[in-house]
This record gives C-alpha cells, structure tokens and sequence, in this order.
C-alpha cells in the first residue's frame, strides 16, 4: 500500500450520522547500505572512496568505523590499515540499520629512492650509487644500463657518465617504482 491519509466511514442509519476516523500511514524507506566488497591497494597509491568498493545500491550519507583518518569515507593507504571497514545505513523506526563491510589488503608498495646527481672525476674513488637514492630505498632492486660492477657501484675509470635507473618490481596490485642516479 501506499503513504497517505485513510479514512474509515460507517454510514449512519437514520437519526445517527456518519461516523468516521482517519488515519496517516507514512512508509520509511528501507535502508540500504549495498553488498559487501574487497579492495586490494597498494601503500603507495592514491587515496580512494571506499564507497566505490560497495557493490549494489549502496545509500549515500552512511558512516565508515573503524573511523578512516580522513574523518570520511576516504581511504587513505599511507595512514589507513588493512581491516574490515563496516558501512552503516541509518533506519527510520520501524526500520532497523544496514551495513555492508569492505575487505581492504594494503600490500607494501616498492620504494626505489630519490632521483640525484653525482659529480665524480674519472680518478675519484667507486661509488655505492645506492647510497645517493635516500634512507627509504629498498633493496633488491636493478640498475640499467648495467654497471661494470654487476652491481650498484659505480667505477668512474671504466663506467660511463650518464643516467642510471634503479627499479624495484611491485606485486600486484603494485605497479613498479624507479628512481634515477645521474652521473656528471
């Protein structure tokens, strides 16, 4: 049935009248917080809605808890964690509450390093180019070209000056990361 107003008349039999009453029906809405879902994001990427991760029809103007540290739905990789993240509709009495959680793996991004630049003489001393690339590069990576060495160290008396690409591989869903040593 309908929202609206609902009259119920008894006829009157003569000398009585009519008798009547009226009555207001409101129909809430059921809330619907949409289906469950699973995000895979890497520690290093943009920050995102978890909202899109809801599948269905998800309701807008719900809340997230855990709380996210964007204060809103937004999750934010590099301060955020991995956890289940509940999303709850509001129900209007009678109607109870909806929820539907994301699933969220945070996988640990690569971390190349910084770009720099070296200037070194052909009879400077050999170089650790992995020392230039900053405290927060990982190891395990590789360079190109290649270095005489087979490894990081640059020899000024037999490599060449130029640009040299450290890269580390991503798992998914992490993409690759460079950082690039230039030598002058």
């Amino acid at each position: 049935d309908l929202a609206g107003t609902y009259t119920y008349t008894i006829t009157g039999v003569a000398p009585c009248p009519d008798s009547s009453a009226s009555v207001q029906v409101t129909v809430n809405p059921v809330p619907d917080a949409g289906n469950d879902g699973i995000l895979a994001i890497c520690s290093n990427q943009n920050s995102v809605d978890l909202f899109a991760s809801l599948s269905g029809t998800p309701q807008s103007g719900g809340t997230w808890s855990p709380a996210l540290a964007s204060g809103s739905g937004i999750f934010n990789p590099a301060l955020d964690t991995s956890g289940v993240y509940t999303y709850t509709i509001s129900g209007v009495l009678p109607c109870t509450d909806d929820t539907a959680t994301v699933t969220v793996t945070v996988t640990p991004g690569p971390e190349a390093g910084n770009d720099n630049t070296i200037t070194l003489c052909v009879n400077s001393s050999s170089q650790d180019l992995a020392l230039l690339l900053g405290p927060n590069s990982q190891s395990g990576g590789t360079w190109s070209p290649a270095l005489a060495s087979g490894t990081g160290i640059f020899n000024p008396a037999v490599d060449v000056a130029g640009s040299y690409t450290y890269t580390l591989s991503g798992s998914q869903p992490c993409d690759n990361d460079s950082a690039v040593i230039t030598v002058i």
